[in-house]
């Protein structure tokens, strides 16, 4: 269990401490901007596959244990993570590995629902493996994964906006951090026929894929 801490506490830390605080241009100024990305990316590649593996060998204690009634809520929330992922790599998006700046960007697509999919899938693959499994391993690791994927967003969109200035709040005022909530303020609308079909298809498949082979994989099935 202490490696699982650990693991993750640096995966945190390498986000919230060194990519996420005023640290991260110091080291960008000694580093260059490419290469701090390639070691950030690489620590954080490093820092899953310990979370993996250490979660692998920690023991298993109980807090609430399997929570069979949430499977429905789970799996619904998974789709939906499927869903965002790969739809959130298609569309012009500063949030994106910041490789566009928000002047260059016109909302449209998946940036309509969010400007955060990837985050946000990420994060609800988390919450929805959280809440099922209830022992001290899943908590560490997919409460991590969950807290990344959800709360990440608050701390980017403050970083952006001190990055880009004003550029960056006229980016804000037409989408939002939560699904959904811009459509519904009406500051934007839906308009499926943006949105990526093919990684939507790709989505589903590797869902359905994954709920299908579960219990091989990972040794558990999410609908039994």
């Amino acid at each position: 269990m202490n490696s699982l801490t650990a693991a993750c506490l640096f995966f945190l830390g390498m986000h919230w401490i060194i990519s996420g605080s005023p640290l991260r241009a110091h080291i960008v100024n000694i580093l260059g901007e490419t290469v701090f990305k390639v070691l950030f990316s690489l620590s954080i590649f490093i820092a899953l596959a310990w979370m993996g593996f250490a979660y692998q060998s920690a023991p298993y204690i109980a807090t609430w244990g399997t929570a069979e009634a949430l499977k429905p809520v789970s799996i619904g929330l998974t789709f939906f993570a499927f869903l965002l992922l790969p739809m959130s790599v298609f569309d012009k998006n500063p949030t994106l590995m910041g490789l566009v700046p928000p002047d260059q960007v016109t909302t449209r697509g998946m940036v309509r629902i969010t400007r955060h999919a990837g985050l946000i899938g990420l994060g609800l693959w988390g919450f929805a493996h959280f809440i099922v499994n209830g022992d001290w391993a899943s908590h560490l690791l997919f409460g991590t994964i969950a807290f990344e994927g959800l709360i990440a967003p608050m701390n980017l969109d403050r970083k952006y906006k001190a990055r880009y200035g004003e550029s960056w709040v006229k980016f804000t005022e037409q989408t939002s951090y939560i699904p959904f909530v811009a459509i519904l303020n009406k500051r934007n609308k839906l308009v499926l026929s943006e949105l990526n079909i093919w990684a939507a298809l790709a989505g589903t498949a590797i869902f359905f894929a994954v709920m299908y082979f579960h219990q091989t994989w990972f040794g558990g099935s999410p609908l039994i």
